[in-house]
Order: structure tokens, then sequence, then C-alpha cells
């Protein structure tokens, strides 16, 4: 095997190996952030099952006590930034597996790149399907 190629099967070994780290980078960041979403569902229902006029919330790491409206709508506002982050992570996530399948000269996963119905798409599927 002559220099050239050794250093291209070394570059090639190196790129799968980097993107492989970024794969299981994003994959522990994916799960932590389900877990903090996990916890916050679990946080907002039982504030909005609470009768209290005034809860207790952590902000970071501040222990502060608010209005119940006010945390259920900060609550809300935290859900759906999470929603979205989990939303990119997922995004770059197939990207990622779909380059480092590129490195390794395999074909990219089929089905990685589905995406759902719209509701026109939808209610024009539905209404072409026969009544059952």
């Amino acid at each position: 095997m002559s220099t050239t190629e050794l250093d291209k099967s070394i570059q090639i070994i190196t790129q799968t190996e980097e993107l492989a780290d970024k794969i299981l980078a994003n994959k522990h960041e994916l799960i932590e952030l389900d877990k903090r979403r996990q916890q916050n569902r679990e946080a907002l229902r039982l504030i909005e099952k609470s009768e209290e006029e005034k809860t207790w919330i952590t902000i970071g790491s501040i222990l502060v006590k608010m209005k119940r409206h006010k945390a259920i709508e900060l609550l809300k506002k935290d859900q759906q930034q999470i929603d979205q982050e989990i939303n990119v992570m997922h995004s770059e996530q197939k990207v990622l597996v779909n380059k480092h399948r590129d490195t390794e000269l395999k074909s990219p996963f089929s089905g990685t790149n589905l995406k759902a119905l719209d509701r026109k798409e939808f209610d024009a599927l539905k209404a072409n399907l026969p009544m059952l």
C-alpha cells in the first residue's frame, strides 16, 4: 500500500470516527433534553392541578415563588423551546447519520427522510378512501 493510499485510509477512518463521536454526543444530548421535557411536563401537570394561588418553581438553580398562572405560562414556553431544540437535534442527527454512512460507503437509511402528511394531504387522502 502506498503512502497516499494509507493517508487516504487514515483520513476516512478519522472522519468516520469524528462523525460517530458527534452522533453519540447528539444522542446523549437528546436523552438529556427528553428527560428535561418529561420533568417539565410533570411539573406543569402538578401546577395545573394545584389549587394554590402561588407556587414554588426552580428557574435554573434559583427557587422562586410566583403566581400559578405565571408559572404555567413560563413552563409552557419552556416546553415549546425544548420541543424545538429536540426537533433541531433530530434533524441534525439524521444528517450526521447519513453523512457517516456516506463515509463508510454505505447507502443512506431508507425512511429517515419521511415527513408526516400535512392537513390538506391528509384530508385529500381521507376523502379518497372508501368508508368502512
